[in-house]
């Protein structure tokens, strides 16, 4: 019966897993391709679209946004090695824009020949970093975003995308300032977020859960939240609170999540029900496999003070994909599970 139950349960913590890590997924900086109407108008015409902007670059090579046109449109068939090539050269054809500080009032002016020029190498430069983050090369990202917000810190897009690649990468601190700046201009549920993301992965339970609570405060019907929420209160061994959960359905997966997160069960049987759980998860094996590798980690450091933990995180770190909020988490608790544990 012990058996049958947690296989059941097993299921819906997979599916749950996915509303926790999949629905709060990294997001990578915003550009054409994110708008699903210019998307499917983009794709819909990729060759005659490659055609055009090599027409373009043969007749103007010194056109950096030729480059730039062709290079989103690599972006967005997923040649991201071509979309580089051609955004490096679109960066290196680039003009020097004129600062914020020289443009002074111009800098509202939109019609304005400079400050557009300074909108254009700003939209270049965060569109590089989002090609970089695709190719799994953070670093080069990283310098792309502080070279966008040293064009315009008014924006805040790539001072947020800046701080979800630092928490994914172990920036911990960096990340952290980049949400206090954020919120310093104003409240925003992703930034409360972001922030209780990396305050988690270096351990600072207590201000992870502040954030956390934050977060469901303005969004009290979101069950990721929710869960992080719990994970973070349990890790500061800090009780629920009641009215804070009061949204989260108990029929459905995430409830399993938080159920399986306060539940001592038999380690041996537990990993086993949710392995196989993970097997019944849909055409995805691999990312089903990632996310409860990560959930049976954190539920072994959780209920049973990290014994077994380091092989299973190890597994996740090797399985989930580069700069995934899963390999995130795996790697962040790699620094902390005991080692020398036994696999249950």
């Amino acid at each position: 019966m012990k058996k049958m139950r947690l296989g059941a349960m097993a299921v819906a913590i997979v599916a749950g897993v996915g509303a926790f890590l999949g629905a709060q997924r990294l997001e990578l900086i915003p550009g054409p391709w994110s708008k699903p109407d210019a998307g499917e108008m983009y794709l819909s015409s990729g060759v005659a679209a490659l055609a055009a902007a090599s027409a373009a670059i043969a007749a103007g090579p010194d056109d950096y946004m030729t480059y730039y046109r062709r290079g989103t449109q690599y972006q967005l068939q997923g040649q991201y090695e071509l979309a580089l090539t051609d955004l490096n050269r679109a960066v290196e054809l680039s003009p020097t824009p004129l600062s914020l500080e020289v443009l002074g009032v111009r800098a509202l002016d939109s019609g304005s020949r400079d400050t557009h020029t300074l909108g254009l190498v700003f939209l270049l430069r965060k569109t590089r970093a989002e090609t970089l983050q695709r190719l799994n090369r953070p670093t080069e990202a990283i310098a792309d975003l502080d070279a966008a917000i040293k064009l315009d810190p008014r924006k805040t897009d790539p001072f947020y995308s800046r701080g979800l690649l630092q928490a994914k990468t172990g920036r911990y601190d960096a990340a952290i300032a980049d949400f206090d700046a954020l919120l310093q201009r104003r409240s925003d549920v992703n930034w409360y977020f972001g922030r209780g993301l990396a305050k988690y992965f270096k351990g600072e339970w207590n201000g992870a859960a502040d954030d956390f609570q934050q977060a469901v405060r303005r969004m009290p019907g979101d069950n990721a939240y929710l869960i992080w929420l719990a994970k973070a209160h349990l890790r500061a061994g800090m009780p629920l609170q009641a009215e804070l959960f009061a949204n989260l359905d108990r029929n459905g997966s995430a409830w399993a999540v938080v159920e399986a997160l306060m539940s001592d069960d038999d380690p041996a049987q537990f990993v086993s029900g949710v392995r196989a759980g993970a097997g019944y998860a849909g055409s995805n094996e691999q990312d089903a496999r990632c996310k409860a590798t990560v959930f049976l980690g954190e539920w072994l450091t959780i209920r049973k003070s990290g014994v077994g933990a380091r092989e299973i995180f190890t597994e996740a770190e090797n399985v989930c994909p580069p700069l995934s909020l899963e390999k995130a988490v795996a790697s962040a608790e790699l620094l902390r599970v005991p080692a020398g544990a036994v696999t249950p």
